[in-house]
C-alpha cells in the first residue's frame, strides 16, 4: 500500500456513510487510475445498516418537505433514488417501487368501560386490557394538528416535563396539511376495516411517493462501492489524533520540605511575562504522530490505526461520539445536538396480498393521531412493515446497536392495533420486538458540513425519520466536498455546523 496516497476514512456504515462511500469511490474512479486512486476506508463497529438504516420503513416522498430547510435536499434525493434504482436494478435488489399513499382517520376502537384508563399524556400501566387501544386523553387542540411537513423537535434541556410529554414522537413522519386534500372512498384501501375508517385521503401517488427496503438498499450500495475499491473494516474508532497538535497543560510541583505538612502542594512562581513552555503528551500517541505525514490518525479498538487526510463522521445517533476525539476538540455539543429517538417496528406477513399502498393510520381519541400515526408499508416481497410507538424522549443510544432496546408493551400494543384495523393483517410474525434509534437533531434538520478551520473533518448526521430518503443526496454532496472541495449539486448552507451556534 502506498502511504503517499490520499486517504479518506468514513465512520459509520448506515445509509449516509455507505452513500458517501459509494459516491466518493465512484467519483474517484472516474478521475484516477487504479494505481493513483485515493484510498477510501469505511469503518463500522457492528454490521452495515445495523441500526435505523436497516430497521426503518423506507418511505420516500418528494414534496413532503416543501417549505422547510430540507426541501431541496428531499426533492433532489427522491429523484436520485429513482436514478439509482434504474442504474442498479433497484426494483429487484432493494424493492424500490412507487406507491400510492393514504392517510386514514380511524374511529377509536371501543373498550369495555370497566377497563378504561383515562389520564392526561400517560400510558396505561395496567397489565390487562380488553382490546388493543388503551383509552388515552387526546392532546390539546394546539398540538394535535400538523400544518407543515416536518417532525417535532426533541426535547432540549430547558424543556419542561409537560412539554416533553406533549411532543410524543419526534421522529415520526408527519403527513402534509390535509385541509386541501380531497377524501376518497374507504374502499380504495380494501385491506383496512372500512367500517372503522372515518375519513380516507390520498396524500401521495406514484409520481411523488415511493418505497425501498432500507437494509437491502444500504447493503446493495455497499456491494457496488466495494467493487469500485472501497475498503471496509469492522472496528470501532476510539479516537482521532491530530498530527502536530500538542495540548498545553499546567505544571505544578510537590514540595514536602516547605512546611510540616507533607501533603502540601505548591505551584511554582511564574513571572508576569512568562509564556507557556511545557507540554505533556502520551508517549504512544506521540510516536504515532511522528511516524506519519498525514494530518490525522484514526485510532481503532483493534489496534489497526489509520493515518488519514480526511474523515467523515456519519454514525447517526452516535455522531456526538466525536466530541471526545482530539481532532474534533473545536466542535461543541451545541453544534451537533443529535440524540437517538427510540422507535418500535414490526415485520409481518399478511394472509392476503396487499397492493402498493402506504397508509398512515390516525386513530381518533388516542395519541395515535397527527404526528403519532401508525405507519404501514406493504413491501414487494410480501412482507408488511409497521412502525410507531416513538413515545420516548430522545436519549443517548446504547453503546452497542445490537443491544435490545425495544419495549414488550409497545410492540405488543402495536401488533394488536394493526390487527384491529385490518383483517388482512391478522398476521404471522416474521420479526417481533424490533426497535432502533433514529438520529434526531434538536433543530429538526441534519448537519452536512465540513468542520470550520479543520484540514479535513466532516460531519453528516441527524437526518431523523427522513434518513433513508435524504441519505443518497447527502452522500453525493459529501463526496463532492471530499473530492472537489465544494458541493455543486446542492446548497448546503442550511446544514452547516456553525449555523446555530
Amino acid at each position: 500500500m502506498d502511504i503517499d496516497r490520499e486517504t479518506v476514512v468514513i465512520i459509520g456504515a448506515g445509509i449516509v456513510g455507505v452513500s458517501t462511500a459509494y459516491f466518493t469511490v465512484k467519483r474517484l474512479a472516474e478521475q484516477h487510475s487504479a494505481e493513483s486512486r485515493p484510498r477510501v476506508v469505511l469503518l463500522e463497529q457492528c454490521e452495515p445498516g445495523c441500526s435505523a438504516s436497516g430497521k426503518s420503513g423506507g418511505f420516500l416522498a418528494r414534496h413532503w418537505s416543501d417549505g422547510t430547510d430540507t426541501e431541496q435536499l428531499a426533492q433532489f434525493s427522491y429523484d436520485l433514488h429513482a436514478k439509482l434504482a434504474q442504474e442498479h436494478d433497484g426494483a429487484e435488489r432493494w424493492g424500490y417501487r412507487p406507491v400510492n399513499t393514504f392517510c386514514a382517520e380511524i374511529d377509536r376502537i371501543p373498550v369495555m368501560p370497566a377497563k378504561q384508563h383515562k389520564t392526561t399524556h400517560q400510558r396505561s400501566e395496567s397489565g390487562s386490557v380488553v382490546t388493543s387501544i388503551e383509552v388515552i386523553a387526546p392532546r390539546s387542540s394546539n398540538s394535535s394538528t400538523v400544518s407543515t411537513m416536518e417532525y417535532s423537535n426533541p426535547a432540549t434541556p430547558s424543556t419542561t416535563a409537560d412539554d416533553n410529554q406533549q411532543s410524543h414522537t419526534h421522529g415520526s413522519i408527519a403527513v402534509p396539511d390535509l385541509s386541501s386534500v380531497k377524501e376518497v372512498s374507504p374502499e380504495t384501501v380494501p385491506w383496512l376495516k372500512t367500517k372503522l375508517v372515518n375519513k380516507l385521503r390520498q396524500v401521495g401517488d406514484t409520481s411523488s411517493t415511493a418505497q425501498v427496503d432500507p437494509l437491502k438498499l444500504t447493503r446493495s450500495l455497499l456491494t457496488e462501492a466495494r467493487a469500485l475499491g472501497l475498503e471496509v473494516i469492522r472496528a470501532k474508532a476510539i479516537d482521532v489524533a491530530e498530527t502536530g497538535y500538542r495540548p498545553p497543560v499546567i505544571e505544578f510541583s510537590v514540595n514536602s520540605k516547605a512546611s510540616g505538612d507533607s501533603d502540601q502542594l505548591r505551584f511554582p512562581d511564574i513571572p508576569e511575562n512568562a509564556q507557556p513552555t511545557t507540554v505533556v503528551e502520551s508517549i504512544n500517541i506521540n510516536k504515532k504522530k511522528q511516524g506519519t505525514s498525514k494530518p490525522y490518525i484514526v485510532l481503532l479498538d483493534q489496534g489497526q490505526d489509520i493515518p488519514t487526510d480526511k474523515i467523515v463522521v456519519a454514525c447517526g445517533a452516535w455522531a456526538n461520539s466525536c466530541l471526545r476525539w482530539e481532532a474534533f476538540r473545536d466542535v461543541s455539543a451545541s453544534q451537533i445536538p443529535i440524540q437517538g429517538l427510540r422507535v418500535h417496528y414490526l415485520l409481518a406477513k399478511p394472509k392476503t396480498t396487499i397492493p402498493a399502498q402506504a397508509v398512515f393510520a390516525e386513530i381518533n381519541g388516542t395519541v395515535y393521531s397527527g404526528e403519532d400515526a401508525i405507519e404501514i408499508y406493504p413491501r414487494p416481497d410480501g412482507s408488511v412493515f409497521i412502525c410507531g410507538e416513538a413515545l420516548d424522549d430522545a436519549e443517548m443510544p446504547p453503546h452497542n446497536p445490537f443491544e435490545p432496546v425495544y419495549s414488550k408493551r409497545a410492540t405488543g400494543r402495536l401488533k394488536q392495533i394493526v390487527n384491529d384495523v385490518s383483517p388482512a393483517l391478522t398476521f404471522e410474525m416474521i420479526q417481533y420486538g424490533l426497535a432502533c434509534h433514529l438520529p434526531v437533531h434538536a433543530k429538526g434538520i441534519p448537519v452536512i458540513s465540513k468542520v470550520p478551520s479543520s484540514k479535513g473533518l466532516y460531519i453528516a448526521a441527524g437526518h431523523g425519520c427522513w434518513g433513508i430518503l435524504n441519505g443518497p443526496a447527502t452522500g453525493l454532496a459529501v463526496s463532492e466536498l471530499l473530492v472537489d472541495g465544494e458541493c455543486t449539486s446542492l446548497d448546503l448552507s442550511s446544514f452547516r455546523l456553525d449555523r446555530w451556534y
